[in-house]
């Protein structure tokens, strides 16, 4: 039996531990010892009840530093949650740190877990990253400007990222490792990288030859969707709060089209003044495969995952991007043609979109035509041999064996 690690640092919502549960769900079932280490312990139990899976506190920054704005490199993403201070990044570092050396683990899977990765360098746990991307760089010289619509000041950004790699080694050098001559060297090498997206979505220029693992089979959280009746296209809305969400809503309540709403942080109040006989609020989650299937219009935060699932069923999507990494998803699935881009600020962009896809169909042949692309992926398939993959580096061909000596395990 082998000790693997899933790390939870950075982001919010579901997402993130939507994607880590399959493969904690397998790796438990194949008998192994899974300890995930999350940032939102008050989410936890709508993803991880009744697996077997121990649930540890994440170490991680609650409040950022004086926001970078705009944000434009990854750098500056990482400066603003816990790397732009080298005594702060010390100790979030040596608090993973001495987790991993309690726990001994002989994998780590890491899913936007920077400060995580940090602390594993140079112990004898293997490492894999996982994610759709954005939180895993190319190893390159100087990291990109992601707002490629902005032409901002070089200066500010290298100054920025300079900062962080020396915070990087600072850190490094207190435990006698060798410094890094990057930034992005923290997430190269490892002995794996999970990439699940598609090369159409990524936000990065990859190497020739990267393997792309595509969607993984979604956690199953949630009942099927229960769509109340109306006329014209199915609309389904998963979204957080933005400035321009009530006028969006008011613009559904208005239309005659069955609509179905995940408004999570929205008040009961909003619900009951916003419901019509044809539109309905979910109280949670519902059931994504399904609710991709059945339904003809999304409208998405720019959330990666449910994009990807909604684009794998042919369906076009309305984004409203909220974060950077968010409105970098929604301008991949905009160039593919199967998508609308709105300013959360703009109510007008906003209602106008919506308008705009329900009236051509020009939005769903671009998103039936990736979905025909990537017809023969396999996610069940892609969900096994990434088990395989981890199941071979925790156990070295069956043998357990990275620290040296194993302790009891907490």
């Amino acid at each position: 039996m082998a000790t693997i690690l899933l790390t939870w640092e950075l982001g919010g919502g579901l997402g993130h531990m939507m994607g880590l549960r399959p493969l904690a769900e397998q790796l438990v079932r194949r008998g192994h010892h899974v300890v995930a280490i999350l940032r939102d312990l008050s989410i936890t139990h709508q993803v991880f009840a009744d697996l077997g899976v121990e649930i540890l506190q994440a170490p991680f920054k609650h409040e950022r530093m004086r926001h970078i704005e705009p944000t434009c490199t990854f750098a500056q993403v990482l400066y603003t949650v816990g790397f732009g201070e080298a005594g702060e990044l010390a100790t979030l570092a040596q608090a993973w740190r001495q987790m991993f050396e309690w726990l001994k683990p002989d994998l780590i899977v890491l899913d936007h877990s920077p400060t995580a990765l940090l602390a594993a360098r140079g112990l004898p746990a293997r490492r894999a990253l996982i994610g759709q991307g954005f939180a895993f760089p190319p190893d390159v010289a100087r990291l990109p400007n992601l707002r490629t619509w902005l032409r901002p000041d070089p200066a500010p950004l290298q100054a920025c990222e300079d900062r962080v790699l020396s915070n990087i080694n600072n850190v490094l050098r207190s435990w006698g490792q060798a410094p890094l001559e990057r930034v992005t060297q923290l997430y190269h090498p490892v002995d794996a990288n999970f990439l699940l997206t598609f090369p159409e979505l990524d936000v990065y220029p990859r190497p020739q030859g990267t393997r792309y693992w595509g969607a993984l089979p979604p956690g199953g959280i949630g009942p099927p969707p229960e769509w109340p009746p109306g006329r014209g296209p199915r609309i389904f809305a998963y979204l957080k709060p933005f400035p321009a969400l009530p006028q969006l809503l008011e613009a559904i309540s208005g239309l005659p089209n069955p609509s179905l709403i995940f408004a999570d942080g929205l008040s009961g109040q909003a619900r009951e003044r916003l419901s019509r006989p044809n539109v309905k609020f979910a109280a949670g989650a519902v059931d994504m495969p399904q609710t991709a299937a059945q339904c003809d219009l999304a409208i998405l935060n720019g959330t990666h995952a449910t994009t990807a699932a909604m684009l794998l069923a042919g369906k076009p999507v309305l984004q409203i991007p909220i974060f950077l990494e968010q409105a970098l998803n929604a301008i991949a699935s905009v160039k593919l043609g199967a998508a609308i881009s709105a300013l959360p600020t703009k109510p007008e962009q906003v209602v106008g979109g919506l308008q705009a896809m329900l009236a051509d169909g020009k939005f769903a042949a671009a998103a039936q035509a990736f979905a025909a692309r990537h017809a023969e992926h396999d996610a069940v398939g892609q969900l096994e041999q990434l088990i395989d993959r981890a199941v071979e580096l925790a156990t070295h061909e069956g043998k357990p064996a990275h620290f040296a000596h194993r302790g009891s395990q907490v």
